[in-house]
């Protein structure tokens, strides 16, 4: 006897269901079902998915949905299945109704609307429903359930049983009711779980949900018997006693009959202007209007590559698609919304860049229109678009009001149960104490991709620790079975889709963020549906960018477009070759620095292959890269005839359009061929690559090329195809990196107020700035009442931070500052708090402030300030209300400022408040002040550093930054930590023989000293700690005893300080120096920054520049 399962919940009724469908499937497969139904509540979220896997596994699916209606305040369940596609429309627009309006349950007076086409099965397991078979007749029975029956077409309405312990009284009178009158009946299983021993994992979901503890024991016995039962379970339950309960499933199973037909393709129609006939004859008009833009020259070669991606386009019918594109980023363009020059496979277009869609030309870049678009490779083409990230919804608002919020949605995507998360979640849950916890989480590394199984197979201390305890082999047990499953729905960053149709034609809809409406299937089921989907992406470095530009125009007066950048400057590719790139889109990573200061870049082709190769994988060719670049390798080819492919990237195969041009070039493929046959090596489908391979092969004979050489090129393009990149990708986010670049060098000021604006989050990051911009000689001034804005501003040729930037200043704090003081500055404290509304800038606010110095500018005393406070708030609530009355003393509304005498706080009281409250040291810092008397004593800035490399016994002083602790291969801590002084950064390495002496007292924010080796790794400069101490003041020696007398010839006049100042920088000590100008006949004492360690090695320097018997060292008592 078969048996069909009708109604079972997966994870996307979430928190209802431990299933996926993938195991679902499986599990299906193995008990040999043929057919299966999803109905998932008040969601079809897994529709698609459900479908393509039940075909894959030779199962026929059945859409429905599980859904709640009310009916007289009571609320019952109801399964529905599509009968064929129309009851699949109706199923849509009855889970998109529930959704949109937030409904808990139908009522049933609206319920009907939507049961046409459907077969609805009312679940009798409701306690009323109970009550009512037991106690009323039959014939008060079919009164009640007439209603519901006629809600459905004829034969479509069942009553649904379900086979429990406690429900075979009730099924009994069922059985004799429907003997009575024509109600059919058919057997129903409520699925949450597949296994029957899964009832402890979805038992602690639902305390998980309630937000409940769980103690390892069933809740109670409603979450037991709702397992994916095998059809001989329902046999031994209905086999006997009810037969035709089973029966019925499988005549429910043959009418449901849902289809979908994933070749079609729903690309909007663009509203064309008025006297425009077609799509395409509109998109030819606007194209060969803007070449002439685009193009000085219109070269046969341009007008013929025009043609023939117009002439795929039309035969493709993606003109519209087109033209909705441009119409959108001109929007964006003409509201001054800075767009991305192009991204992915979209710049190789000619006709993207001639409507403006990207701003690289593929001509010039010698970029493939068939790794975009394909005219044997049947796929909806895909222009991601990367816009301003802080204006990017704008774009998407103009979308929406063009082609109408019933055709515009953006795309849900689901958070599932992560390996980390889902432990976390879990121990609080069964109460597992922190020791375990901490043990755990130690075990599973942050945003691990391996799943919980692999994760205990992979660690012998994990399992063997799991397994001393039998709360952690149950919590585990049941991680496992959670993992994977949906947790929360969210709205993609980027995607939206845009319909010809009502969206709710096509696919059930939802509410995103900010009432919007959101899809309730993923980017990849909409696509597979064939609905128009694109990427509104949102770039921060495009912000910054922009933000940069409107810097420039502000302070400038001087409007600069991107466009404007010229393709090469000199003086930026000097920057790039010495890798000063902190900030920059791409180009920031210390790896990357290291690469160009070896690369040398001298052209954009060369940023363009950094980036492409600066991946895991193709990595280990940027050496290779780099030598035959420089002559210091041969540059070899497997053939002569890939020299013109491969001699712009040195003979190393970098990107996949390379790929592309050696099948066509080689083995004679199209273009459109050559791509299929990239997708096909990259996937490593044996069957494909074996039929790829054979017509490769076959196609270098025909060429007159050897099989021999036909097979190895194969072999090599196999080989390098995980590694290539697309060249398109790499032209036009390289522009993005160089266009910053040319910024950072010709608008430092400009660049760098907005990238420290842009990075107020991130600490470190701001730390590795402001140092460049001292090195760069850029003065960060601190923030002033009367001077600063909310963010990082230019100032002459100065940074003035922003008050943004101060701890616990808020954005209306802000806000009232600067809109009062456009009043006219602030003239004291009292002033200040006259003016500012104290319920948006409040007593905690204004101390913040203070000890920030912001009112440094106008009363230096930032004690007496704190100490007037009280008086001058009082002051401010007494005649506060009269101040915004224009005419009303306003003008003898001028306080006396009366601050409280108070002694102010010392330099290092100042500094740590500065460091608390904005992260950094602005007005000094606490090492400057000591710097004369540290260079006096043989120590050597962090700057220096450079100058000293592979020397031991050195000694500097720095403030501990950060502290990174970890175990070595052999168990024993360790430490990396960076420090800092007024000049500079660096790192420092604490090997465990002397980490093990120091730690108890290393802490971070601390000023230590430290002796060790100066050392370089990966072509950047840091410590070996040999030995570490707090530093103290008076540790240093102010005694001076001798003199250095330098006697300058006319011929050295001019190179004298010079090279004094360099020897005195490797050798800083306390000995003064005096030079005597034989030239003038004056004598000079040198400032104490040319004070030198009088050694072997610093007199015989000297000596060599200036001569023995004109270097003299003389003593005192």
């Amino acid at each position: 006897m078969a048996f069909t399962h009708l109604h079972i919940r997966s994870g996307y009724s979430l928190m209802q269901s431990t299933i996926t469908i993938e195991k679902l499937i499986h599990k299906a497969k193995s008990l040999q079902f043929d057919a299966l139904a999803l109905t998932d509540e008040h969601v079809l979220y897994g529709v698609i998915p459900f479908y393509k896997a039940c075909l894959k596994a030779g199962i026929k699916p059945i859409i429905g949905m599980s859904v709640q209606v009310e009916v007289n305040e009571n609320v019952h369940e109801v399964v529905l299945h599509a009968k064929n596609n129309q009851g699949y429309q109706n199923l849509m627009k009855l889970s998109t109704a529930i959704q949109l309006q937030g409904l808990k349950s139908v009522p049933i007076e609206t319920f009907g609307d939507y049961t046409e086409h459907l077969i609805g099965i009312l679940s009798t397991n409701h306690s009323v429903l109970k009550q009512r078979f037991l106690t009323l007749s039959h014939e008060q029975l079919e009164a009640d359930l007439r209603e519901w029956r006629l809600l459905f077409g004829d034969g479509d309405f069942y009553l649904g049983v379900i086979d429990r312990i406690e429900n075979e009284t009730v099924n009994q009178s069922i059985k004799a009711f429907t003997e009575k009158f024509p109600f059919p009946a058919v057997a129903i299983c409520d699925v949450r779980y597949l296994d029957e021993k899964d009832d402890m994992a979805f038992d602690l979901l639902q305390a998980m949900k309630k937000g409940k503890s769980w103690d390892m024991k069933i809740s109670t016995s409603e979450v037991k018997e709702k397992h994916l039962r095998s059809t001989y379970e329902m046999e031994q339950s209905f086999g006997e006693v009810w037969p035709a309960l089973l029966k019925e499933t499988e005549n429910i199973k043959e009418r449901c009959n849902v289809t979908f037909d994933f070749s079609k393709r729903y690309v909007p129609s663009f509203p064309l202007p008025p006297g425009e006939k077609d799509a395409h004859s509109y998109l030819e008009t606007i194209c060969y209007q803007n070449l002439q833009k685009k193009y000085q020259e219109i070269t046969v070669e341009i007008k013929e590559r025009l043609e023939y991606e117009l002439h795929v386009i039309k035969s493709m019918q993606f003109s519209d698609y087109f033209l909705i594109v441009q119409d959108f980023i001109g929007f964006a363009k003409n509201n001054d919304i800075l767009v991305g020059p192009g991204r992915g496979s979209s710049a190789g277009s000619i006709v993207a860049y001639v409507l403006g869609i990207t701003d690289v030309d593929p001509m010039k870049y010698n970029l493939l229109f068939e790794r975009f678009l394909n005219p044997e490779r049947q796929t909806m083409p895909d222009i991601d678009v990367d816009f301003s990230d802080v204006r990017r919804d704008e774009v998407m608002e103009y979308v929406r009001e063009k082609y109408g919020t019933e055709h515009v949605a953006q795309i849900i995507t689901f958070g599932t149960f992560q390996a980390r998360s889902l432990i976390r979640e879990m121990v609080k849950i069964m109460n597992v104490n922190q020791q375990d916890t901490q043990i755990i989480l130690k075990n599973i590394p942050v945003q691990t991709k391996a799943s919980l199984a692999d994760l205990l197979r992979s660690s012998k201390d994990l399992k063997e620790y799991v397994k001393q305890s039998n709360k952690l082999k149950v919590l585990f047990a049941i991680a496992i079975k959670l993992e994977g499953i949906p947790r929360h729905t969210s709205t993609h960053a980027a995607g939206v889709v845009i319909s010809e149709a009502p969206l709710a034609t096509h696919v059930p809809l939802a509410v995103g963020a900010n009432e919007t409406l959101l899809t309730q299937f993923t980017m990849n089921d909409l696509e597979s549906l064939g609905l128009l989907k694109m990427d509104f992406l949102g770039l921060r470095n495009l912000t910054l960018l922009e933000n940069i530009l409107k810097s420039i125009e502000r302070t400038t007066k001087k409007k600069l477009r991107p466009s404007d950048i010229p393709v090469y400057d000199k003086e930026t590719f000097a920057y790039l070759q010495k890798g000063q790139t902190n900030g920059v889109f791409q180009l920031e990573s210390q790896g990357m620095k290291q690469v160009l200061t070896q690369l040398k870049p001298t052209s954009f082709e060369d940023i363009v292959a950094v980036n492409a190769l600066f991946r895991p994988g193709p990595m280990d060719f940027i050496p290779v890269y780099i030598r035959r670049k420089h002559h210091l390798e041969k540059v070899q080819y497997l053939h002569p005839d890939l020299e013109p492919i491969l001699k712009e990237t040195h003979g190393v195969l970098v990107y996949q359009e390379q790929i592309m041009q050696i099948a066509h070039r080689i083995a004679g493929f199209t273009l459109g061929q050559a791509d299929i046959l990239r997708r096909a090596v990259s996937k490593k489908k044996q069957d494909v690559m074996f039929e790829q391979k054979k017509t490769f092969i076959e196609g270098c004979i025909q060429n007159g090329y050897d099989k021999a050489v036909g097979e190895e090129i194969f072999s090599w393009i196999v080989k390098f195809s995980n590694y290539g990149f697309p060249r398109s990708h790499a032209v036009a986010y390289s522009k993005i990196s160089y266009q910053l670049s040319y910024l950072k060098v010709h608008y430092p000021t400009n660049f760098f107020a907005e990238l420290l604006s842009s990075s107020q989050t991130t600490q470190e990051k701001m730390g590795h700035y402001i140092n460049e911009m001292k090195e760069l000689y850029i003065e960060l001034l601190p923030p002033s009442i009367n001077s600063s804005f909310g963010k990082y501003t230019v100032e002459k040729k100065a940074i003035r931070m922003g008050l943004s930037q101060i701890k616990g200043v808020g954005y209306q704090a802000v806000a009232e500052i600067i809109r009062k003081r456009k009043d006219g500055y602030y003239k004291n404290l009292f002033d200040f708090c006259m003016r500012v509304d104290s319920k948006l800038v409040n007593r905690h606010t204004l101390e913040n402030l203070i000890m920030a110095g912001t009112f440094d500018s106008i009363y230096s005393n930032r004690a007496s300030l704190l100490a007037s406070i009280d008086q001058a708030m009082e002051q401010g609530e007494l005649f506060g209300e009269f101040y915004d009355i224009p005419s009303l003393f306003k003008d003898d509304l001028e306080l006396e400022p009366s601050y409280t005498e108070i002694e102010d706080f010392s330099i290092v009281k100042k500094l740590s408040d500065e460091k608390e409250l904005l992260g950094v040291y602005v007005s000094s810092h606490p090492l400057k002040e000591y710097r004369k008397a540290l260079r006096a004593n043989g120590f050597i800035s962090l700057k220096d550093s450079s100058n000293h490399i592979g020397k031991r016994n050195m000694k500097t002083v720095g403030i501990i930054q950060n502290i990174k602790t970890i175990r070595t291969k052999r168990g024993e801590s360790m430490a990396f930590i960076t420090l800092n002084d007024e000049m500079s950064e660096l790192d420092a390495v604490v090997f465990p023989d002397v980490f093990r002496n120091v730690r108890h007292w290393l802490e971070e924010e601390i000023i230590i000293t430290v002796k060790g080796k100066v050392d370089s790794r990966n072509q950047k400069v840091q410590w070996i700690i040999e030995e570490t101490y707090p530093f103290h003041e008076e540790d240093l020696e102010n005694d001076e005893h001798q003199r250095l007398f330098i006697k300058i010839s006319p011929d050295k006049a001019r190179i004298a300080l010079n090279e004094i100042r360099k020897i005195s920088t490797k050798y800083p000590g306390n000995t003064m120096i005096i030079i005597y100008q034989e030239e003038t006949k004056m004598s000079y004492q040198l400032a104490s920054e040319y004070s030198i360690q009088v050694n072997d090695e610093s007199l015989k320097k000297l000596k060599e520049i200036f001569g023995d018997v004109n270097v003299v060292l003389k003593k005192y008592i």
